[in-house]
C-alpha cells in the first residue's frame, strides 16, 4: 500500500503542476482575446475553443484532486447518526460505488474518444478525441483516488496525519 500512496503523491502533483499550467495558459489566451477583440479590433479564431477544451481538462483534473482531498461536497447527516464502525463500512460503500462510476466514466470516454478521434474542432483543427480525453484522465484518476480510499478503510488504515497529502 506504501507503494501505491507514493505513486498517487506522484500522479497529485503532476496533476497539479499540469492545473497550474492550464490555468495559466487559459488566462493568457481569454487576456490575449480580450486585447485583440477589443484594443487591436481584430479576433483570434481559436482562443474560444482553446480556452472551453482546456477548461474542460481543468474541471476534470481538478475534480480527482478533489477526491485525493476529500474535498467534494457529501451529504453526511445520515452518517454522522451511525456508530464508528458502520461510518466505516459506509464510507468503504460509497468509495466502491465511486469507483464503479468511475470505472464506466473511463470505459464510456474510452468509446467516445474512438467516436470522436476522427472529428476536427472548427478553429483548431485537433482532434475532438482531445478535448473529450479529459473524462478518461480524470475518470481514471478518480477511479485510482477511489481504490485508495477504500483499501484505506478495509486493508490498511492510513497513517496518522495523512491529511491532504
Amino acid at each position: 500500500m506504501g507503494v501505491y500512496r507514493k505513486i498517487l503523491n506522484v500522479l497529485q502533483s503532476f496533476t497539479e503542476y499540469a492545473l497550474f499550467s492550464m490555468l495559466a495558459a487559459m488566462v493568457v489566451i481569454v487576456f490575449a482575446q480580450v486585447i485583440f477583440r477589443f484594443i487591436l479590433r481584430a479576433s483570434l479564431p481559436w482562443s474560444e475553443e482553446a480556452a472551453r477544451y482546456i477548461m474542460a481538462w481543468i474541471s476534470m483534473l481538478g475534480a480527482s484532486i478533489g477526491i485525493r482531498r476529500k474535498g467534494h461536497i457529501g451529504v453526511e447527516a445520515v452518517v454522522m447518526l451511525l456508530p464508528s464502525a458502520l461510518k466505516r463500512v459506509a464510507a468503504a460503500f460509497t468509495a466502491v460505488i465511486a469507483a464503479g462510476f468511475f470505472s464506466g466514466m473511463v470505459f464510456y470516454g474510452v468509446k467516445i474518444c474512438g467516436v470522436v478521434a476522427a472529428q476536427e474542432s472548427p478553429a483548431m483543427e485537433i482532434s475532438m478525441a482531445v478535448p473529450y480525453a479529459s473524462l478518461v484522465a480524470g475518470g481514471f484518476l478518480m477511479l485510482l483516488y477511489s481504490l485508495e480510499e477504500f483499501l484505506t478503510l478495509t486493508i490498511c488504515p492510513a497513517p496518522s496525519g495523512r491529511g491532504a497529502s
